[in-house]
C-alpha cells in the first residue's frame, strides 16, 4: 500500500466496477491503518461516493466504526451532511437509524452537522429513533437545544410520537408525554388516526393504559372513515382494550359511525359474529342502545339474523350469530338478570356481589310486596259477609 502511495503514477480515487474507491473500501471493512494512510495523502477524494452516493463516512457511520468517523470528522475536507441517492439520508441520520450512540455522540459534538435534516420521506434523525426504539439516542436529542419542530409529520403525516405509539415503544413514550412540545392528540395525514388510536389497533395495551391516565386524550376521535379506538379495538379483537375502553366513562358506547352505514359497535360486532365483543359490552353496565337503527333501518339484532341467515360455510359462525341473537333477546327480556349472568360467565370479581345482591333485593322485594297484596286479599276474602 505504501508503496503504491509513494507512485505518482496511481489513480489513488479510481473506481471499481462497484463505483467503490480505496478509501471506500478500507472504510467499509473497517481497515483502520489503511484509512489513515490514505487520508495522509492529498490526492485522495474523502467524500467520493459509490454508484448509491454513500460516502466513506457515511458507510463508516452505517456500520458502526467509530475509530474511522472520527478520523474522518478530524479531516477538514469531509462533507459531513452529504446524502445518500435513494432515501437522501445523512452520515447522522443513518448513525441514528442504527443506534450507534457513540457515533451519534460523536456527531452531536461537531457543529456542521444538522440534526433536522429530512430525507426524502420527510422523516427527521428524530423521527428515526422514535420509530427504532432507540430510547438513549432520543434522550440525547431531547437536551439538545438544535433539535426543532419535534412534532412535524413525515411524508405519511406521522409525528415521532405516533410512531413511537405504533410500534409500541413504551419508554419513548413516557418520555415524550412529558414533553410540552407534543400534541398527544395530532393525527397522521394519511387516514387520520390519532396515537390513541393507532395503540387500540396495532394492541399495545400497556401505552393504551398509560394514554386513557392522561386527560389530553381525546379517546372518541374518530380517523377519516369515522372508526373510533373502541370501534378499531374491536375489529381487531383485542378484548383487553376493548374492556379497559369500557370502563372509561368518556367512551360513546353509542356512537355512530357515518361511513358505515350509521354502524354502532354493537351493529358491527353483531354484523361480524364477534359474540366475546358482544358479551363484554352487554356486560360491563354501559347504557346501551339495543334499538338504534342503522342506515338501512336495521336494529343490531337484525343484522345478527341477516348474517345467520346469509352463513353458509361455517357452522361454527352460523352458531356465534344464534347465540349473540339468543343473548340480545336475553337481555331485552331482562337487561339486569343478563347482565349478572354475563358477568359471572366472563368472571367478573369486585362489583358482582353488589351487582348479585341488588338483583335478589330488587326481587325479594317484589315476592315481599306479592306476598303483603295475597295476604291482605285473603285476609279479605275471608271475612264474614254482612247482609243489610
Amino acid at each position: 500500500m505504501k508503496l503504491l502511495l509513494n507512485d505518482q503514477r496511481v489513480d489513488v480515487n479510481k473506481r471499481d466496477d462497484e463505483d467503490w474507491t480505496p478509501l471506500y473500501i478500507a472504510c467499509e471493512n473497517g481497515y483502520i491503518k489503511i484509512v489513515k494512510l490514505l487520508l495522509n495523502d492529498k490526492r485522495i477524494d474523502i467524500n467520493k461516493p459509490n454508484k448509491h452516493y454513500k460516502t466513506p463516512l457515511y458507510i463508516a457511520c452505517e456500520n458502526g466504526y467509530i475509530k474511522i468517523v472520527k478520523l474522518l470528522l478530524n479531516d477538514q475536507r469531509v462533507d459531513i451532511d452529504k446524502v445518500g441517492k435513494w432515501n437522501r439520508e445523512t452520515p447522522f441520520s443513518l448513525a441514528c437509524e442504527k443506534g450507534h450512540i457513540e457515533i451519534v455522540k460523536l456527531l452531536l459534538n461537531d457543529e456542521r452537522v444538522d440534526i433536522n435534516k429530512r430525507d426524502d420521506e420527510d422523516w427527521t434523525p428524530f423521527h428515526s429513533v422514535c420509530q427504532k426504539g432507540h430510547i438513549e439516542i432520543v434522550k440525547l436529542l431531547l437536551n439538545d437545544k438544535r433539535l426543532v419542530n419535534i412534532d412535524k409529520r413525515d411524508e405519511d403525516g406521522s409525528t415521532p410520537f405516533f410512531c413511537a405509539c405504533e410500534k409500541g415503544h413504551i419508554e419513548i413514550v413516557k418520555l415524550l408525554l412529558n414533553d410540552e412540545r407534543i400534541n398527544i392528540n395530532k393525527t397522521n395525514d394519511d387516514d387520520e388516526k390519532t396515537p390513541f388510536y393507532i395503540v387500540c389497533e396495532k394492541g399495545h395495551i400497556e401505552i393504551v393504559k398509560l394514554l386513557l391516565n392522561d386527560e389530553r386524550v381525546d379517546i372518541n376521535k374518530t380517523d377519516e372513515d369515522g372508526d373510533t379506538p373502541f370501534y378499531t379495538a374491536c375489529r381487531s379483537r383485542h378484548i383487553e382494550i376493548v374492556k379497559l375502553l369500557l370502563n372509561d366513562e368518556r367512551f360513546d358506547v353509542n356512537h355512530r359511525n357515518i361511513s358505515m352505514c350509521d354502524f354502532t359497535v354493537l351493529h358491527y360486532t353483531c354484523q361480524k359474529g364477534y359474540i366475546e365483543c358482544v358479551r363484554y359490552i352487554l356486560a360491563m353496565g354501559r347504557d346501551v342502545n339495543l334499538n338504534i337503527k342503522d342506515g338501512r333501518g336495521m336494529t343490531p339484532i337484525d343484522c345478527a339474523k341477516e348474517e345467520k341467515e346469509k352463513e353458509q360455510r361455517s357452522e361454527k359462525r352460523k352458531r356465534n350469530y344464534g347465540d349473540i341473537i339468543e343473548l340480545l333477546e336475553s337481555f331485552e327480556r331482562n337487561p339486569n338478570e343478563t347482565r349478572i349472568k354475563l358477568r359471572i360467565q366472563l368472571g367478573f370479581s369486585g362489583k358482582i356481589f353488589l351487582l348479585l345482591l341488588f338483583y335478589f333485593i330488587f326481587n325479594f322485594s317484589q315476592i315481599l310486596i306479592l306476598s303483603f297484596i295475597l295476604f291482605h286479599l285473603i285476609k279479605i276474602l275471608m271475612l264474614p259477609l254482612s247482609f243489610q
